[in-house]
This record gives structure tokens, C-alpha cells and sequence, in this order.
């Protein structure tokens, strides 16, 4: 056990070395972007001021807006923002796949929306981070007895690395607990130095480090830790020593990172792109304040000849001995000649800046301009998803995806999934992770535009030509475009349902023609018959 810590504390140290370089920076950050979170070089008491040196708030409210804008675009919590599908395309066909991956997604949004699960607030201080840093992290924890409790970690505490594929495979967190919480998470396996500040002083703080890496001893159907992909480590810095080890079936940390640079394992943010801009408009701010006060409360220019007594500034004062005996003012405004405008203005042009750098400018279009046109709507939200599709992209690939994986595993071990249905079970098909977030969706808009447009193309050229109607499979552009809108399967009809509604209408439609010429039939029979009758009274 104590080679073990001692592995990981050195990890731990390398791993903070490679970080330094991105620390005092996001420490400029944390200032001026994100005053709430704590700063990654120094330990601040609670409670202390972070934001005394912050004269502008425009980048603050700008991650805000950034960070609700993402929440809304990514994972609203008014709509599902992702489905599941078998990986196998044929079998993805099936009505009864799809109703089951239906339900599937239905039940991984009831567990994450459950009271307590804590996921809504905790994106949001995910998207905060993101905006601010770049990167956040979200652990998913398996709370027994609860179901799945999400924790957004912040990130001062998160050291990670990544494979030779780009995949972060280790990730440790350093942080701190007061010694009765450490009690509680660790039980019996709590350090006695804690145990003993537990019942003395039970708000001192302890360090420990969380350690998640790929487990070297994994023996596949093993029993306990050895059976889990993942190895967990949780090590007591103080006295060096491992006190708790465990595994995980899946990685149980989402990780998010927003523009990330080919020889770095940390992602930059949107604050770092505009902070030029975020640090002078500070400066330009304290330069117009202190014209501003100026040209309301300026200096007094005050003649030798002056009042000898204190310049009384009272409402209403009256001050003797002011003015020369020709009634010319002896103490007048100081006039320094500043623009006040122009400080503002150039304010403005940085503002600007700094809104941009945040996408709050595009993201504004569209809330401001309620009356635009349906072509203009989409075309501004193709706009967005552009921008934001590197971004997109990669948190799919690193959040979303991992944890869904999570998700499914541990509801699966809890006994909460529907059971598959045999197909799907025959075939052995994994599932896909299908994104219909109204972001992943306007990504897709340009698609089901250029379907609507052709078969209305088709149907206009039909009139001129019969054939033309028959180059476009109607039937499976509407599947398409549905698919792309997020309609729900159920809501729509299998080929095999839509085909046995077309013989019965043909069906319907023969019977009707029967019925609606059977009285001339009738009629015709009656006049032959009547026919027959006089050729034989003549005969």
C-alpha cells in the first residue's frame, strides 16, 4: 500500500508541474471572469473578496449568458437532448428496437432529473468553468440505496492526462474535507489522525487525492477491483498512505473541454481568447470612472485673492469673499478637458469584443429579433451550430458519451433498464448515441432543408411531368427529416404499417367503385332481361 501512494504522489506532483503554466493564468481568469471560484495558486478563507479588482463586469455576465446559452443548446432541461439507437443498422430499423431505446432514454432522463441528482445545477457550474477556463469535469457517483448523483468538481482540484488517442485515461482530484465528512465517506478506513479530529475539532480540513487510472491487474470476470477496468485510489498525503482502493466498471468522471490545441491536455476558453480585451476594458473602465467624478465633482481653481476661509460645498452655502469686487468669480470648475464619450465609446468597441469572443453577440440575434423569417432563423442557428461545432463535437465525445456509458452501467447493476427485446438480444447489437440537442440538430438543419426543398421540387415538377414524382422516395425522406426534428418513433408508422394502410385503402377504394356501379349493372340487367321477354312474345 505505501509503494502505492508513494506511485501516486509522485503522479500527482508531475501532474501538477505540467499545469503550472496554465495556473496564473487562470488565476487572472478566475479574478476578472469567474470571482466565485477559488483561485488555483492560492487557498482563500471563505468568505473573502474576490472581485475588488474587477471595475467592469462585462465579462462576467458574458460567461454567464455563455454558460446558460450552452445549457440551453446542449442539454435543456425542458427536452431530451440525446436518444439511443442499436448500433446495428439493419436492427436500428425495427419498430420494437426503437420503442426500446425509447424507453431506454426515457429512464437515463428520469435518473438524472430525480430529485437530488443534482445534475441540473451542477451543468451549470460545468458551463461557467468551461467559459471561463475551458475545461470542467463532472463526477458521477453511484449513491447506494439513491440512484445517480452528479458532482460538478471544481476544477482548481482536477489533474488529468490523455492517451496516445487523446482520451484523458488519468485523472486524479486533489482536495480537501473537514475531518467529520471524512469520517463519514471513509468509515473505518479513515486515517486515525481525522478520526481523532472528528470528535475534537471536526471542521479541520485533511487533503486527500482521488486517483483514477486503467487498472494494470485487471483479470476480466475477476472478483472486486481486479475485475474493473478502472482503478481507484483514494491516498492520505499527510502520512502517505493508500486508504481506501477500489475499481470502476466505467470511467465515472465526464470530462469537457472547449478549444483544445494539439500539443496541450488542457483546453483554452473564451475568457482566455478575449482577456486583452477584458483587461483593458478594465482600465478603460477605472480611466472613465475617474473622468466621470471628475466632470461631476471637479477641482476648484481658487485665486490668491480668494476666500481665506474653508470653501463651504453645502447646497445653498454662502460664501463670502468669493468673487472680486468687479463680480468676476474667484473660484471656479477645473475643466481638464476629458471626453467622457469618447471613453465610453472606445468601452463600447471592447465590450463588443469581449460579447464576441463569448458568442453572446450570435446567440442575442435570436432572442432579439423574434420577427425574423424561418429561412433567417435557420440560417442563424446553422450559423451558431457552426461556430460551436468543434466545441459540440468534442463534448460529445468526452462528456455525453462516457457518461451515458456510466449511466447505463450503473442502472443496469441496480436492476432499473427494461429488458431488450429477444432481436436485439439475438443479434448481440450494441447501441449508439443518437445527439438531438437543438444544437446537434441545427447542425443537421442544412439536411432536412435541402429534403424539404427537393420534394417540393419533385411535387412542382410532377405537374409537368408524371415521372418526376417517382425520383424521390417520399416515404423515406419523411422517416429523415423526422428522424432530424427528434419526432418520437412511436409517433411513426414502420414501412410494414404504412404498406398495409396502402392495400386497404386500395381495398376500400375497389369496393367503393363496386358499389357505386352496381345500380347500372342492376339497370342493364333489368333492360336485358325486359328485352328477352319481347323477342320471345314475338317469336
Amino acid at each position: 500500500m505505501s509503494d502505492d501512494a508513494s506511485t501516486i504522489l509522485a503522479l500527482q506532483s508531475e501532474l501538477e508541474g505540467r499545469r503550472a503554466n496554465f495556473e496564473s493564468f487562470w488565476d487572472e481568469v478566475a479574478l476578472r471572469v469567474m470571482p466565485s471560484s477559488a483561485t488555483f495558486t492560492t487557498t482563500d478563507e471563505e468568505g473573502t473578496p474576490r472581485s475588488e479588482r474587477a471595475f467592469d463586469t462585462t465579462a462576467i455576465t458574458a460567461n454567464e449568458r455563455f454558460a446558460a446559452f450552452i445549457n440551453d443548446g446542449i442539454t435543456p432541461r425542458d427536452q431530451f437532448w440525446h436518444g439511443l439507437a442499436a448500433e446495428d443498422d439493419e436492427l436500428a430499423e425495427s419498430q420494437a428496437v426503437k420503442e426500446y431505446f425509447e424507453r431506454l432514454t426515457k429512464v437515463l432522463f428520469a435518473a438524472r432529473y430525480r430529485p437530488n441528482a443534482n445534475f441540473t445545477s451542477q451543468r451549470q457550474s460545468n458551463y461557467l468553468s468551461l467559459g471561463a477556463f475551458g475545461n470542467y469535469s463532472l463526477f458521477i457517483d453511484e449513491a447506494i440505496g439513491e440512484g445517480i448523483r452528479y458532482c460538478a468538481i471544481p476544477f482548481r482540484e482536477v489533474f488529468w492526462a490523455h492517451n496516445h488517442q487523446g482520451q484523458i485515461d488519468l485523472q486524479h482530484r486533489k482536495f480537501c474535507l473537514d475531518a467529520r465528512s471524512a469520517v463519514k465517506m471513509f468509515g473505518a478506513n479513515t486515517p486515525q489522525s481525522v478520526q481523532d479530529d472528528a470528535e475534537k475539532k471536526p471542521f479541520a480540513k485533511h487533503e486527500f487525492i482521488h486517483c483514477v487510472r486503467p487498472n494494470d491487474e485487471l483479470k476480466p470476470g475477476g472478483a472486486g477491483y481486479r475485475g474493473m477496468p478502472w482503478a481507484s485510489y483514494y491516498v492520505f498525503p499527510k502520512d502517505k498512505s493508500v486508504i481506501s482502493r477500489g475499481g470502476y466498471r466505467t470511467f465515472p468522471y465526464a470530462n469537457g473541454r472547449f478549444m483544445l490545441a494539439p500539443s496541450e491536455t488542457y483546453a483554452r476558453s473564451p475568457a482566455m481568447a478575449a482577456f486583452p480585451s477584458i483587461m483593458t476594458l478594465n482600465e478603460q473602465k477605472k480611466t472613465v470612472l475617474r473622468a466621470g467624478q471628475k466632470a461631476v465633482d471637479p477641482p476648484l481653481l481658487l485665486s490668491e485673492e480668494g476666500a481665506l476661509e474653508p470653501f463651504n460645498m453645502r447646497s445653498g452655502a454662502m460664501n463670502y469673499g468669493a468673487v472680486s469686487a468687479d463680480g468676476t468669480p474667484l473660484v471656479v470648475p477645473f475643466n481638464s478637458g476629458a471626453k467622457v464619450e469618447l471613453g465610453i465609446e472606445l468601452m463600447a468597441l471592447e465590450q463588443r469584443a469581449v460579447n464576441d469572443a463569448f458568442m453572446v453577440t450570435l446567440f442575442q440575434i435570436l432572442a432579439e429579433k423574434p420577427d425574423m423569417t424561418a429561412t433567417e432563423v435557420m440560417a442563424r442557428l446553422q450559423e451558431k451550430a457552426q461556430l460551436l461545432s468543434p466545441t459540440t463535437g468534442r463534448l460529445e465525445a468526452e462528456d455525453t458519451g462516457p457518461m451515458i456509458e456510466r449511466e447505463l452501467d450503473i442502472l443496469g447493476r441496480a436492476g432499473l433498464l427494461p429488458p431488450p427485446p429477444d432481436e436485439l438480444l439475438e443479434r448481440g447489437s450494441g447501441y449508439k448515441v443518437v445527439y438531438t440537442s437543438p444544437l446537434a440538430r441545427a447542425r443537421r438543419a442544412a439536411d432536412a432543408l435541402a429534403i424539404t426543398r427537393t420534394i417540393e421540387i419533385a411535387g412542382a415538377a410532377a405537374a409537368l411531368d408524371p415521372a418526376a414524382a417517382l425520383v424521390v422516395d417520399v416515404p423515406a425522406s419523411i422517416r429523415e427529416v423526422a428522424e432530424i426534428n427528434g419526432m418520437p418513433a412511436k409517433l411513426i408508422r414502420s414501412p410494414e404499417d404504412v404498406e398495409a394502410l396502402q392495400r386497404q385503402r386500395q381495398q376500400q377504394q375497389a369496393m367503393a367503385a363496386v358499389a357505386e356501379g352496381a345500380p347500372s349493372i342492376a339497370a342493364a340487367a333489368k333492360d336485358l332481361a325486359m328485352a328477352d321477354q319481347i323477342r320471345n312474345a314475338a317469336a
